[in-house]
């Protein structure tokens, strides 16, 4: 019989670029770790407490850029109302999904679907960059949709599935562009109507 051992890192991308990662193989920490992590109000508090046997560091909140947790294990995530899945993709999948929507939209009729899923490319101001897969259900308004594209800097932290498994936060004070693929329809009559020159 064999046995698949748990554990995590922490790696915390700060404002400056700089990266730091921690490490925990510990079953009943882990579990604790989970419990004050998923509290959506993460990046509120003052300080990022980490501590060990040897030592305990303190990361200003206002400094972080976003908190990825890797682990093996499935994790619940913190979900804003009406959002139903989001989940990290890696350049493959965006550029297959983002062709792919477009394929469905083109000379298609302006219907409104219960559940929409976009493709959400998040720079930081460190320097990061996460795209994101991200299944909601929408309001029939134009007005509903701008809110859905404002809530990822006014919501008090935006949670993810990672990839290669496990969970990560990114700090919405420390979004510095936020490009949602396709265009919310409604929306992009009111913008700037600009051509990218430089895509991921």
């Amino acid at each position: 019989m064999t046995t698949t051992e748990l554990d995590l890192t922490i790696e915390i991308r700060s404002e400056n670029g700089s990266r730091t990662q921690f490490y925990q193989d510990d079953r009943e920490s882990i579990s604790k770790i989970f419990r004050l992590l998923i509290k959506p109000r993460l990046f509120t508090r003052p300080f990022l407490m980490l501590a060990s046997e040897l030592s305990v560091s303190a990361i200003p909140s206002r400094t972080i850029d976003i908190v990825l947790v890797r682990t093996a294990l499935t994790l619940p995530l913190p979900l804003p109302p009406g959002w139903l899945e989001i989940v990290e993709v890696g350049v493959e999948k965006f550029h297959s999904g983002v062709a792919s929507h477009a394929a469905d939209d083109a000379g298609g009729e302006d219907l409104l679907a219960e559940e929409t899923t976009s493709f959400v490319e998040i720079h930081t101001s460190g320097g990061s960059k996460i795209v994101l897969k991200l299944q909601t259900t929408f309001q029939a308004t134009v007005q509903d949709r701008r809110q859905r594209l404002a809530d990822f800097f006014d919501l008090p932290v935006i949670p993810f599935h990672l990839e290669t498994g496990g969970i990560g936060f990114i700090n919405p004070a420390k979004i510095s562009r936020v490009t949602v693929y396709p265009a919310f329809k409604g929306v992009a009559e009111t913008a700037l109507p600009v051509d990218f020159l430089r895509c991921i």
